[in-house]
């Protein structure tokens, strides 16, 4: 590129040289990094010759304007040009091992709860473990079960509100459960294709949130909005509640839960169509992520926001820029860091793997991708996977090849062809 491309792409995104200083000044304090700009300073970047800006400066511009300094018009040092703007390098992804402490699966015990029955700290110990159980059956098995699992501990909470007895610090713990299950089901309900009903959980959890003075819980309230809005086609929505998530992250939360929200208002402004402030959204999802080893106070709900989700996010980005190549190693590298824990998630990204690799016209690798995310789902309850499956088998039966005509036979003796509602 020229040394006019910098200049061009301040200009796309709307910044006189001015504003660009003062833009720039907010998104230093916004990633935390001691960095700032004159104006005459960037008259020299966008000269024929730029200096090369120090290590501060270099994150937040590409932040900014959503692209490497390779492609910016500066001469970059080969062991900086090795990595992209996110700080990955683009042959090897740098790999951490995600692992997360789950507890048993949900038992079929419940909390006896006569009218006026007395409840205690113990009680409210032992629906916050069933709670926590949650995690692992989500996981293992697919929204469809875990939703079930969820209702039958929220039964118990809510059996625990309207027919105990309680202090008022009890009272608080039992509605900040409800509003925490709430949002579980917000999550699960989505999984397994209800909409609907995800929202209308989610919006129960917000309440909870606002009632119990909750910020973390109405950050992840907010954030599984967000990602409702955005995946049904209401980007200002998606947009305004991850925005909320910020500002109270900013204030409320820590290094994980900023990389969380970061991540969901990338998603958000991808489904609006700003793919630069998506971009600057990832850099900072990473830049909080990089600070989260010393987090320990993080809610657990963010334990899945890891390298994975990064990884998954720049590859959803370079998706809806069209660059589908580009997506390929970010998709490989977030479905090689998942362990046996993830195992739905697994197969999910998998399945998403093969979609982009059908979409390259890698043909053989999607087919063998697809099938390998259906045999891993046999006896998962996902809408969303079953509905990844079948479209790769929908585009792989359009293609008269010997691999795809196999891979199509394959997948409906698994089972995942089924007529649309049922779940893989």
């Amino acid at each position: 590129m020229t040394a006019r491309t910098l200049a061009d792409l301040r200009k796309a995104a709307g910044y006189t040289q001015e504003s660009f200083v003062g833009a720039f000044a907010s998104m230093a304090r916004s990633m935390a990094i001691d960095a700032a700009v004159s104006v005459r300073q960037l008259r020299r970047w966008e000269s024929p010759h730029p200096p090369l800006p120090h290590p501060g400066q270099q994150a937040v511009i590409e932040a900014m304007l959503g692209f490497p300094l390779t492609e910016l018009g500066f001469e970059v040092p080969p062991e900086r040009a090795q990595h992209d703007s996110t700080g990955r390098h683009h042959e090897e992804v740098d790999r951490r091992q995600f692992v997360v402490d789950v507890g048993a699966i949900v038992g079929a015990s419940v909390l006896p709860v006569a009218r006026g029955r007395r409840i205690g700290a113990s009680d409210v110990r032992l629906l916050q473990s069933q709670v926590s159980d949650l995690y692992t059956i989500d996981h293992s098995q697919g929204g469809k079960i875990a939703q079930k699992a969820a209702l039958h501990v929220l039964r118990q909470v809510e059996q625990a509100m309207t027919d105990g007895s309680y202090l008022e610090r009890v009272g608080r713990e039992l509605h900040a459960l409800s509003g925490t299950l709430h949002s579980h089901l917000g999550w699960m309900e989505f999984d397994a294709g209800r909409p609907a009903q995800a929202r209308a959980a989610c919006t129960e959890a917000l309440a909870s949130a606002r009632l119990v003075g909750d910020p973390q819980l109405e950050i992840r309230a907010l954030d599984k909005l967000s990602m409702l809005a955005a995946e049904q086609r209401r980007p200002w929505e998606a947009v305004a509640a991850a925005t909320a998530a910020g500002e109270l992250a900013r204030a409320q939360g820590g290094a994980r839960v900023r990389s969380v929200v970061a991540l969901r208002l990338a998603r958000a402004f991808s489904a609006a169509g700003d793919h630069t402030a998506a971009r600057q959204s990832l850099s900072l999802a990473l830049t909080w992520h990089d600070r989260g080893d010393k987090d320990t106070a993080a809610p657990r709900w963010t334990a899945f926001a890891g390298q994975v989700e990064i990884d998954y996010a720049t590859a959803a980005w370079h998706v809806e820029t069209g660059r589908f190549g580009h997506a390929i190693p970010f998709l490989r590298s977030a479905v090689s860091q998942l362990g046996p824990t993830y195992s739905r998630n697994s197969a999910l990204y998998r399945a998403r793997l093969a979609e982009v690799l059908m979409k390259a016209g890698e043909v053989e690798e999607a087919c063998a991708e697809a099938q390998a995310s259906a045999e891993a789902a046999q006896g998962m309850a996902s809408a969303r996977l079953a509905e990844r499956l079948r479209a790769v088998a929908s585009s792989a039966g359009r293609i008269d090849t010997a691999s795809a005509r196999d891979f199509v036979a394959q997948v409906r003796e698994l089972g995942v062809l089924a007529k649309e509602g049922r779940q893989a």
